[in-house]
Formats: structure tokens, sequence, C-alpha cells
């Protein structure tokens, strides 16, 4: 008499299939997956370029121009009252003597208007980005002129405060960026020697609004280590007196306010603090990054498992 056939459980079959299922890739998974390969493109990016890249950002007028100028200790870009740029604008050092301005499409200057502009500046070792207000174009500009930047610096307007808008630009930046390097100017600090009574109260604010943006909104840096981000200064006078230094003038020969001694130590702080990070940055982008490295190659195992198990 033949045995039997043991019919096997059905519940066995289904929790068996189940186990099948756990090396599938959920549609959440997919995400991180991309979003890990875009952080890896802009880090690979970076990490090829032969030179540094900064990317300057704020509101219309709030110095970003000057700010460069002062760090370039000429005036190199239009500068003044009104909207004086309207495009991205890079400053790039040369091997040549002579300063040279191309558009996006040819070497030679145009005077249309376009999205990007590129100024070679003679000696100069870094390259300077300088981006615009918020635009219905901000994730594209982000994506071709920012996303291999070093550093940023957010150029903010003292006599106000952080605009929702400022917050945006580096919003999408963090999306696309592992953990970037952002400093916060707040320019136009001379104004605050209209009212030294409420000085210090307006410095708290500000540092305790850019502290908490840096840290609590972004995520990018630790709390103890925000503030030294973040700096009080008035770019006008600093170039105003570099100038006056090049041409064998007083540097306060100027018109300049009560306290410029101090807000030009404050802008030669950014600029050391500033050196440092631009030095250290190829460390930090891979320190910060190898955990983000394993993460993705995990995921792509486990891809690679499920496929062969098809």
């Amino acid at each position: 008499m033949e045995k039997k056939k043991k019919k096997k459980n059905p519940k066995s079959r289904l929790m068996l299939k189940i186990e099948d299922l756990e090396h599938v890739a959920e549609e959440k998974q997919c995400l991180q997956i991309q979003a890990c390969s875009r952080k890896l493109t802009a880090i690979k990016d970076v990490l090829a370029r032969r030179h540094m890249k900064v990317a300057f950002f704020g509101r219309t007028s709030n110095g970003k121009s000057t700010v460069i100028n002062a760090m370039l200790r000429e005036r190199v870009l239009p500068s003044g009252i009104g909207h004086t740029t309207n495009c991205f604008l890079s400053v790039e050092g040369t091997d040549g003597e002579h300063a040279y301005l191309t558009t996006e499409d040819s070497e030679e200057s145009k005077s249309i208007e376009v999205s990007h502009k590129e100024l070679g500046w003679p000696g100069q070792k870094l390259g300077f980005v300088l981006s615009t207000d918020v635009t219905s174009e901000l994730d594209s500009w982000i994506d071709k002129f920012c996303l291999d930047a070093d550093v940023f610096v957010l150029v903010a307007n003292s006599e106000s405060t952080i605009m929702n808008t400022e917050k945006h630009f580096f919003h999408k930046v963090n999306e696309r960026i592992s953990k970037p390097n952002i400093f916060i100017l707040n320019n136009r600090w001379d104004a605050s020697v209209l009212e030294p009574e409420y000085l210090e109260d307006v410095r708290k604010q500000h540092m305790d609004r850019c502290v908490s943006f840096l840290v609590e909104e972004l995520k990018v840096v630790d709390l103890n280590k925000a503030p030294d981000r973040i700096f009080f200064v008035s770019a006008k006078e600093v170039l105003s007196a570099r100038i006056h230094r090049a041409q064998g003038m007083p540097e306060t020969g100027g018109a300049l306010a009560e306290g410029f001694q101090e807000r030009l130590m404050e802008f030669q702080s950014f600029e050391r603090t500033f050196e440092v990070r631009m030095c250290s940055n190829c460390g930090d982008w891979l320190q910060d990054n190898r955990c983000l490295t394993m993460r993705l190659k995990t995921m792509k195992i486990k891809r690679s498992f499920m496929e062969n198990e098809a």
C-alpha cells in the first residue's frame, strides 16, 4: 500500500513566501539609493576639481559683491544701491596677467542678459560663485553651478534678519549635498552704532537665530561649533580700508563709523576661519561621507542579492 504524500501546510508556504519578500527593495529604499547616488556624484565632482569653489548667496543689496571685492581687495564685481547683479557670476583664478569676461556659450564679452557669467582674474586660487535671489529656476541653478562648491556663504542684512527665501536656498542645497560647509555673514553691522543701547541685544538675537538655523533646521554643524560660522561685519568698510591701504593711505582715511577696528578684526577672523575650512575641506568630505558610501554599498548588495534570487 502506497504511502500518502504528506501535504505541505499552506501556512508554512505562506511564511516562506513572506521571507522571500524580505530582500525586495521597497520604494523608500529606492529613493534612499537615488539620494545617496546624487550626493556621491557631488562628492566625486568636488574631489576631481583642481581648485576650490565658494558660493555666495543672499538677497538683493545685502552686499554679496562687496564681500567678494573686500576679500579680493579690489573692486572687481559691480556693486552699489539697487539690483546691480542679475545673474550667476563666477570669479576664477587664471595664470595670465589680464582679466577677462566670458559667458556660458562663448569666451566673448556680451551685453545681453544671461544666467551665468565667468570672470577670469589673475592670481586668484579660489573660484567664487555669486548667486542672485530665489527664482523659479533655483533648483536647476543649484544643480548647475553650486553642487560642487566647497563652501557656501550666506550674506545676510544685519538691519533685518534671515529671510525665508534665504533659508529656502540652503534647504535646497542641504537636500542635494551631505552636510555643506556654511558660513553666515551679518553684513552692514556698522549700522548698529546708530543705536548703541540695543547693540548687544540685536547681536544676540541674530546669533540665536543663525545658530538655530544651522543646528536645528539644517543640522549641518554641532551647537558648540555653530557660533564659529557666524560673523558680524561691514564689507563696505573693509573694502574701503583695504583700497586706501593699497594706495598708501591710512586705513581709517574714509568716513568710517565708530567700532571699525572691531568689525575689521571680525572680517579678518572670518577670512582665517574660512581659509582653515577650505584647507581641511577634502578630509571632512571623506570623513563625513564614509557612512553614506557604506550605506549605498549595502543597499546595492541587497538589490544584487534580490536580482540573483529572482
